[in-house]
């Protein structure tokens, strides 16, 4: 059966300048803390050798003590199921097997961009498999659904429309945009446009340029890119920090 997570980006970093805010609406996370004392929204202090999974959330936040800067693994990831967690799950590395030593052998190997490119979601799939237990995903009520958010993910999100999701997917596009709406409170439109926001954050702030963005998510300029995000998230992209 294919796994319904699917990765986006992953890396270890040292002291972030944006560990503080990310600003995703369909971002997942995964968080290993390797060091450093961190604080989850200025409170709950996030323990050095606990992976934490974080749902899609805007209001995620994160305070690192500058005295001392954290060190973590990250995956973001996607899913076409809605993960049921009312605010986090926190999990014992030591207490799952094979996961400590994962993490560990991947914060090695993260050392380059190029590592995590190629590694990054072998990593993710064996972490996801080994977190099975963990992962509170549970299947929208429409296959419909499924199979839209899943047709979003696995394609190029520059080309995509609602009418070409409903065709690929071989369903009518008004029962579409009906199933969608119900299932996840969101129209396939709007859900596209959230998709590409988070995806232009995450590349923004993990170095890409606003060239390279807008390319990749089938602007016809950086202007056009811009006035898109600043309608989205009320902020430009200029803004996104990089880490």
């Amino acid at each position: 059966m294919d796994s319904p997570f699917s990765m986006q980006i992953c890396g270890r970093i040292y002291n972030p300048e944006s560990w503080t805010r990310y600003q995703f609406y369909l971002t997942n996370r995964i968080h290993y803390v390797i060091s450093g004392t961190v604080y989850y929204k200025k409170i709950r202090k996030l323990k050095p050798g606990y992976v934490y999974i974080f749902p899609a959330n805007p209001d995620f936040n994160v305070t690192q003590d500058p005295a001392d800067p954290v060190d973590h693994i990250y995956f973001d990831f996607l899913s076409y199921e809605k993960l049921f967690i009312d605010d986090f799950i926190e999990i014992d590395a030591s207490s799952v097997p094979g996961v400590k030593p994962l993490l560990e052998s991947a914060g090695e190997a993260f050392s380059t961009r190029e590592a995590r490119n190629h590694l990054g979601p072998v990593y993710f799939d064996i972490l996801i498999s080994l977190l099975h237990d963990y992962m509170p995903a549970h299947k929208y009520h429409s296959p419909v659904t499924q199979s839209a958010i899943r047709c979003i993910h696995e394609n190029q999100v520059s080309d995509l429309t609602v009418r070409e999701i409903a065709e690929r997917i071989s369903v009518n596009e008004d029962h579409l945009i009906r199933c969608f709406r119900r299932d996840t409170g969101f129209t396939p439109h709007r859900y596209i446009a959230l998709y590409k926001t988070d995806i232009a954050t995450s590349m923004i702030s993990r170095g890409a340029t606003m060239k390279e963005t807008a390319d990749k998510l089938g602007f016809s300029s950086v202007s056009a890119f811009s006035t898109f995000y600043k309608t989205m998230r009320r902020v430009p992209p200029s803004n996104i920090k990089t880490m």
